[in-house]
């Protein structure tokens, strides 16, 4: 409908295959990432296995702090720790790039810092320590994690498509050096966002 999908899986917006239950009106889709992701996962923020699990309601994702709903999927960890990992947050990557540091940040899982240094480096917001994010020890750098790897990981730069919030296609950008506010928060377009390329428009969103 508007030239984009959103995985029901990772909740991540995407262009391109996906797999969708047709059966009534239920509208489920999921993204070929996550269609492939085993029923199992070792992740390194964890000590045990985890497992998929689709009944997850009332449970909060221990990397992003979210209350997970009862179509959320989730991995889990079955040995009564209460370790739970929402899709979105179980696929990102372990390390992203800043453009103002040269090397790579890594994913981080915990943040015993200063209260002081709670504070992302790109958008000088504050950063929740329970939550993870990316860090570079080297330069003493850290980003939230939407931060670093952009709003739109999954959406290739250049791609229009209709929205419907505006009236005209918007086209996925990444602003770097010139940053318009955006016209629904007002806060600073740093990064991917999204841009009317109507001349007499000027819009812009993140």
């Amino acid at each position: 409908m508007f030239g984009y999908s959103c995985c029901n899986a990772c909740h991540r917006s995407y262009q391109g295959f996906s797999y969708r239950c047709y059966k009534g009106d239920c509208s489920f889709e999921i993204d070929i990432q996550c269609i492939l992701l085993s029923d199992t996962l070792k992740h390194p923020s964890h000590e045990h296995s985890l497992f998929i699990v689709h009944s997850n309601e009332g449970m909060i994702c221990n990397a992003c702090s979210v209350l997970r709903y009862p179509w959320h999927v989730a991995y889990r960890c079955m040995k009564r720790c209460d370790f739970i990992l929402d899709v979105g947050c179980a696929t990102l990557p372990l390390t992203a790039w800043y453009k103002y540091d040269r090397h790579p940040l890594t994913l981080t899982y915990s943040d015993d810092s200063e209260p002081s240094q709670h504070y992302c480096d790109l958008c000088e917001k504050e950063r929740n320590p329970n939550r993870w994010f990316y860090y570079c020890a080297d330069c003493d750098n850290s980003l939230h994690l939407n931060c670093a790897i952009g709003d739109l990981p999954y959406m290739k730069l250049g791609i229009r498509f209709n929205n419907y919030r505006h009236e005209h296609p918007l086209t996925v950008v990444k602003n770097i050096w010139n940053c318009p506010p955006c016209k629904v928060c007002g806060e600073i377009c740093n990064g991917q966002a999204l841009e009317c390329k109507e001349s007499e428009c000027k819009f812009f969103v993140h």
